[in-house]
């Protein structure tokens, strides 16, 4: 459970672009398979109950590898532009044409 909240929250706060917001998604369907698993196993379903635990696990762990492939297209995103202060730079041109 812990593990798919982490993932889901992390997502949401490096969703920038469209792998990271399935990072979201998938970290909230974790958290509903984790969910799943306390319940199945009081019930009897062991068999059921370690099959969500595994679908949350792997789920989270997708997420999770979102998260660093986000990451990792922010940090080439500012080297191809040239740094942050190349962005800066265009980031007050466009301010600048539309007189903010």
């Amino acid at each position: 459970m812990i593990l798919a909240i982490i993932a889901t929250v992390v997502s949401l706060i490096t969703c920038c672009g469209y792998v990271s917001c399935i990072g979201v998604i998938l970290g909230i369907i974790a958290i509903v398979f984790s969910t799943q698993v306390d319940s199945k196993y009081f019930a009897g379903d062991y068999a059921g109950a370690e099959s969500a635990a595994k679908n949350a696990k792997l789920l989270s762990l997708i997420a999770i590898g979102t998260i660093i492939l986000s990451i990792v297209w922010i940090i080439v995103s500012i080297i191809l532009a040239g740094g942050i202060s190349a962005i800066m730079e265009q980031y007050q041109t466009i301010m600048d044409q539309y007189g903010a």
